[in-house]
């Protein structure tokens, strides 16, 4: 269910879910339809097993609840009289809805009471366990809070690369020459960012805008049709940004290798290179190399830190330059420690 720009933080109501996966999850809507403007506002998900035996000190009623076969089978074994006790102070709580697994039949007092109260009651065939899986996903995904960003996004190697720079530098040139070299696009001037973990960043297409470029001296291009369906790709983790800027004779640029930039995109760590930018350099070959060397240092191998430290030991005299380098399997190996 495409979204657009504005709607990217708006809350998500019960309604709006129950809208979105209906089909997909086979939901059903049993009661409470006066509630279903409710929000919900976290992407945790209880279940109040203990809250229906009476313990409500840390019950958390702000998520949505889940009642599969455990909370069924105690509440069967109440007599009807304390099971409509529990239910209804359980439901005396700010609750968003009811969510009840694996088709389970739901008893009177439940249903009673959801109506009463105006709190929405859905159904699903779903087994507690994998649906449970799936619901936090999606609800951890909908929820984090996103921004949108100018540049463009592109898969290089399995590796997100957020493409920045000033207006003009030749940002969307350069990812068109990276997808005609075989990667993928996820999004161009306008990327959507989610922070989906506490240091965790992924980067999608956006809505109604899709996998169009803006050329300059051509216009807006459909990559998708271009290129074909392995040219695009919906959405990737930020793992490399690259910030792109007109060269500068006055300013010292990195050489060896041996010191990363780190850059902070919505207080989360990415791994920064700043590529400067004059005719003549290849600046899409540059950034494949800058996505291959940075997933050789997620595997623990550095090389320039490597050839740094070979040529200290040949200069101390502990080493020579004819010693032979160890295979790329040694050095994957003593990476990791085996």
């Amino acid at each position: 269910m495409l979204r657009s720009l504005a709607d990217l933080n708006k809350p998500l109501t019960v309604k709006e879910f129950l809208e979105t996966w209906k089909d997909e999850w086979a939901l059903e809507l049993l009661t409470g339809e006066g509630g279903l403007e409710s929000v919900i506002e976290t992407p945790e998900l209880n279940r109040p097993g203990l809250a229906l035996a009476g313990y409500y000190d840390v019950f958390s009623a702000e998520r949505v609840q889940l009642i599969g076969l455990t909370e069924t089978r105690f509440l069967a074994s109440l007599q009807p009289q304390s099971r409509a006790r529990a239910i209804a102070h359980t439901l005396s709580f700010p609750v968003p809805c009811v969510l009840v697994t694996t088709g389970l039949e739901v008893c009177e007092e439940l249903l009673t009471n959801c109506r009463e109260r105006s709190i929405p009651l859905l159904r699903t065939g779903y087994a507690t366990s994998s649906f449970q899986a799936e619901l936090a996903h999606y609800l951890e995904r909908r929820l984090a809070p996103c921004w949108t960003v100018h540049g463009v996004m592109v898969d290089v190697f399995g590796m997100g690369v957020m493409i920045q720079g000033t207006s003009g530098v030749g940002k969307s040139e350069c990812g068109l020459e990276l997808i005609k070299r075989g990667h993928r696009l996820i999004a161009d001037d306008v990327v959507i960012i989610r922070r989906v973990g506490r240091n965790q960043l992924t980067a999608e297409t956006p809505p109604n805008i899709g996998y169009h470029m803006e050329i300059r001296g051509i216009g807006i291009i459909d990559v998708e049709l271009l290129f074909g369906v392995q040219a695009i790709r919906l959405e990737a983790p930020v793992s490399l940004r690259i910030t792109l800027e007109h060269w500068n004779p006055k300013k010292e640029y990195e050489r060896l290798g041996l010191s990363e930039r780190d850059s902070k995109m919505f207080d989360c760590h990415v791994t920064e290179y700043v590529l400067p930018v004059q005719p003549g350099r290849n600046i899409a070959m540059l950034i494949e190399v800058v996505a291959l060397t940075q997933r050789l240092k997620d595997q623990g191998i550095n090389v320039a830190r490597e050839f740094d430290e070979h040529i200290i030991q040949t200069i101390r005299g502990k080493n020579t330059l004819e010693h032979s380098r160890p295979s790329i399997l040694d050095r994957l190996h003593r990476a990791r420690g085996q």
